[in-house]
């Protein structure tokens, strides 16, 4: 017995699809048949912005109930918080979802079926259960439901607390793992790849959060929490930066496969996004703005909170690039 009717899920693959124009195929089907290390083209800019999504997602999850949990954040930044990663989160489920393909997107529920052989299966399978949980958690917030036994302060509450930060904490490293399990890839096959998208991902939730304290408590509540999160943020920017450049400098020097990616991003066709996106956006900018922020340069009002949500922007394109960049440079090749 299916999940769905052939012709329900034709139906619905119709009505999604007709204002995307004609599909294009995946693999060597557009693209002249290489015997010499071809690049993968199957996961591309989709798989990027799950990825992205999931890990962002995943860490303002994290941070908030930590952030909270410390006294750093307010309780309407903290909800707001909550909600927007619970977004991103749930964003990402449907992004992987559509990358299923023709008429599979509407299966979906087929992803939860084999999490010990599917990589895929184990992330939908931890996202799922942390979006569930933390709504759970944030029930006790809505009016009518305050007496509910896990509110906040409760042993109860903690505890679901607790479970929440441990999915989301593995979902993060999962965006990370999914890519370096792959072992017909050599430059994906290292493992500073989860720890490269666990750096960008705890990056762009935490960059965000003062954004998120103007948005929900005024100006001010942004420069409190800023005072407590720039000298983080600024930390994680030189450490993200230092790991790049040592799985960079790692892979140039590892089989022929993981050189000819390295190639692709500093010298050919993934140069431009690299270097504009990656390096540029994530880290160089938002790097100048926060150290004027935090030696007291940048100055205060609205015009520095601006340059200020403008870095932060640019911290979260910088991930996005990351991801896309690297799965572009994935070359299938001998280990030799």
């Amino acid at each position: 017995m299916t999940l769905m009717p052939d012709r329900l899920a034709l139906a619905l693959e119709r009505a999604w699809t007709g204002w995307r124009g004609e599909r294009r195929n995946h693999g060597n089907v557009d693209h002249g048949f290489q015997l010499d290390l071809p690049v993968q083209k199957h996961w591309g800019g989709r798989v990027a912005f799950y990825l992205f999504l999931g890990g962002t997602g995943g860490g303002f999850v994290f941070l908030e109930i930590v952030l909270r949990w410390l006294g750093v954040l307010g309780t309407a930044t903290a909800a707001w918080g909550m909600w927007i990663g619970l977004a991103l989160a749930f964003l990402s489920l449907l992004a992987i979802f559509d990358h299923l393909g023709p008429v599979a997107r509407w299966r979906f529920l087929y992803a939860f079926r084999r999490p010990r052989q599917s990589w895929i299966s184990r992330g939908v399978m931890i996202v799922s259960v942390l979006v569930l949980l933390r709504l759970v958690v944030a029930l006790p917030t809505v009016p009518g439901a305050e007496g509910l036994p896990w509110a906040d302060g409760s042993i109860l509450g903690d505890g679901l607390r607790l479970l929440v930060l441990g999915f989301a904490l593995a979902f993060v490293i999962y965006s990370g793992l999914v890519i370096s399990s792959w072992n017909a890839i050599a430059f994906w096959n290292s493992a500073l790849v989860p720890v490269l998208f666990v750096g960008f991902s705890f990056l762009g939730g935490l960059a965000a959060l003062p954004v998120i304290a103007w948005l929900a408590d005024g100006l001010t509540a942004m420069e409190q929490v800023g005072d407590a999160i720039w000298p983080i943020v600024l930390a994680l920017i030189a450490g993200d930066a230092i790991v790049l450049a040592l799985y960079l400098h790692g892979m140039s020097t590892a089989t022929r496969p993981a050189r000819v990616s390295v190639g692709m991003i500093l010298r050919g066709a993934e140069r431009r996004r690299f270097v504009g996106g990656v390096v540029t956006l994530g880290l160089l900018i938002p790097a100048v703005v926060v150290t004027l922020e935090t030696i007291g340069s940048l100055g205060t009002g609205t015009g520095a909170a601006l340059l200020l949500v403008g870095a932060v922007a640019a911290v979260q394109a910088g991930g996005y690039f990351l991801r896309d960049t690297i799965l572009r440079a994935g070359v299938y090749g001998p280990p030799v």
